[in-house]
């Protein structure tokens, strides 16, 4: 009996390419109530569910069908679900070839069967509701937002307890955050007029309140003869507050890079793709413009250009994870500084870049420089008190033999004043020496600068004339009266008037101008020689360098410290082959330093 039964279950059919009927098995009017002669030239599709027809002529339009597909036969009310497989088989009529359509159909008593092993069946939209209810995800069916159905795993997600009967009839906009409700509204629209929408975030709220984030993905079905919209719910709030987490991560680490007192730069290609605002400021750039797009060696000499890319060419070549050296940069406003690079591979949109580290050593600089000149001034101290001691112990012995020589000859007077006052000018040479050992005590009084330009210039007017220069004085109407030690003024003007004259041994002019400004007095000292190299103005007035053949370089550093003691500033400006210009400033007030 089962097997009789299980024989007539199968209704055999032949379609033609276009779906009409050409063969019928003998057992259809049992099975579906219309005799063979009936199906005979009627298209198959008239005795299906008219919300299946298109899932079924997708089936048999479809080339692959691993899977059988299931729909229902019959009219409005009456019903019966199918499962249909099918064939192809080649018949000739006349001289052509044709392809026609083998389909077997199992009934189903009503009963919707649907395999476990049968995933990916062609249907539109499967409407049993224990199949759903399985779904591991959230799913639920509204229409025009009123949710119909609601699966195990969306009561679950919105907290609506056992079962979906606190869901039913209820609008979505109610579970959506305010501020997506109208893209909600927006979308069901869209839907209703056939038209797709793509997947969407939104903020939902559950029964109890609990905000949760979601995405959502939509799409139109029909649901119990009405269009309807199938809404699966994804639950995103971990992957959120993960993201959160990332941002916030992101947003400090940026924090710290722009607030780094290290100049954190990426170089891509080149050219700097990033920097941060230390950079900004270490480079004297009017704003990030000015650095974005620049290319790196644009900021620094060519020999130091060779050192940087060694440096970057080791990590982006991966020879090396870190690279650190010493890189001299030369800034938008001409000033040199002295960095320690340390380069780290990164990359920029997926392409090898260099994350580049700089760290100011400038001041690091002057500080060695300053360590390195004290200790020469620490040894030229103490070879100027053994040199002077030495030369005094004999000047002693023989002032004191010509002392005695000149009593019994007085007929020589005026040769012996000669030598005694030149003796007494060595001394005197010592003495300022000794200054460098042992630093006097400076005898600060009211000077008047214009007159002690005036008596230096008569000294060295002589010397000047034999070498072809012309020392010109300018002096502003105002008095130029300051504190001072006049003896030690007078030998920082005698060495840079001297080393004027020296500067130009075809001939020239000094230039001495004085001028009040505000609270000091400014003097500059001009001459028109050769100017002197870049290299070398960075080193004058440190002890023993010097230019000149049989120079011993304690000049310029005696001048610097007389100037200093008198708490002035001096700053010194060269240009190849117009001359060099040695500006001081002295402070008006005494003991007051200048700014």
């Amino acid at each position: 009996m089962d097997q009789q039964r299980e024989k007539t279950d199968y209704l055999y059919t032949v379609l033609n390419a276009n779906g009409k009927i050409l063969y019928a098995s003998a057992n259809t009017f049992d099975l579906i109530g219309f005799r063979n002669e009936e199906l005979i030239g009627k298209y198959f599709v008239d005795y299906v569910h008219r919300d299946d027809v298109q899932t079924l002529v997708s089936y048999l339009q479809n080339q692959h069908h691993m899977y059988p597909c299931i729909f229902r036969m019959g009219y409005g009310e009456d019903f019966a679900w199918a499962e249909a497989t099918l064939d192809y088989i080649q018949s000739v009529v006349g001289d052509a070839d044709r392809e026609e359509i083998v389909l077997k159909v199992i009934l189903c008593d009503g009963k919707q069967i649907i395999p476990t092993e049968h995933k990916n069946v062609y249907t539109d939209g499967i409407d049993e509701k224990s199949y759903l209810n399985n779904l591991p995800s959230p799913l639920l069916i509204t229409v025009n937002g009123i949710i119909q159905y609601a699966n195990k795993e969306a009561i679950g997600l919105l907290n609506a307890g056992t079962d979906d009967s606190k869901l039913i009839g209820l609008n979505s906009l109610e579970l959506i955050h305010d501020e997506y409700k109208e893209i909600f509204r927006n979308r069901i629209e869209r839907l209703q007029k056939g038209g797709k929408i793509g997947i969407v975030e939104q903020t939902w709220r559950r029964l109890d309140g609990v905000p949760i984030e979601i995405e959502v993905k939509t799409s139109s079905i029909q649901y119990e003869q009405q269009r309807a919209e199938l809404v699966v719910l994804l639950d995103i709030s971990a992957r959120k507050r993960f993201q959160k987490i990332l941002q916030k991560s992101r947003e400090r680490y940026q924090r710290l890079i722009q607030n780094s007192l290290d100049t954190i730069a990426v170089i891509h290609r080149n050219k700097w793709v990033f920097i941060n605002e230390s950079g900004v400021k270490l480079f004297q750039a009017s704003g990030y413009q000015d650095m974005l797009g620049k290319n790196y060696g644009n900021f620094m000499e060519a020999e130091q250009q060779q050192i940087a890319q060694a440096l970057l060419n080791e990590v982006l070549f991966g020879q090396s994870d870190s690279e650190i050296g010493e890189v001299i940069w030369r800034t938008y406003e001409n000033r040199l500084i002295y960095t320690e690079m340390v380069c780290i591979p990164t990359s920029y949109f997926g392409e090898p870049a260099v994350q580049v580290i700089l760290r100011d050593l400038s001041e690091k600089k002057k500080t060695e420089e300053l360590m390195l000149r004290s200790e020469k001034l620490s040894v030229a101290g103490q070879l100027a008190a053994g040199i002077a001691h030495e030369i005094r112990n004999p000047l002693t012995a023989i002032k004191g033999f010509l002392q005695l020589m000149r009593t019994n000859e007085r007929s020589s007077d005026q040769y012996f004043n000669i030598v005694f006052g030149e003796l007494n000018r060595i001394e005197l040479i010592l003495s300022e020496l000794l200054v460098l050992a042992k630093p006097q005590n400076s005898m600060f009084i009211k000077t008047n600068l214009k007159k002690l330009i005036l008596e230096v210039t008569t000294l060295l007017e002589t010397q000047a004339n034999l070498n072809g220069v012309f020392i010109e004085t300018i002096h502003s109407d105002n008095e130029s009266i300051l504190f001072g030690d006049p003896n030690q003024l007078k030998q920082v003007f005698i060495n840079l008037i001297k080393n004027a004259i020296d500067a130009m041994p075809k001939g020239g002019t000094v230039r001495i101008c004085t001028s009040l400004m505000e609270d000091q007095i400014k003097v500059t000292v001009q001459d028109e020689g050769e100017g002197i190299p870049e290299a070398v103005l960075k080193k004058m007035g440190d002890p023993f360098f010097t230019t000149k053949e049989k120079g011993t370089g304690l000049g310029l550093m005696i001048t610097y410290n007389i100037i200093e003691n008198h708490f002035g500033k001096v700053s010194l400006i060269s240009e190849k082959g117009k001359g060099t210009t040695f500006t001081i400033c002295f402070p008006i007030k005494e003991g007051r330093p200048v700014k």
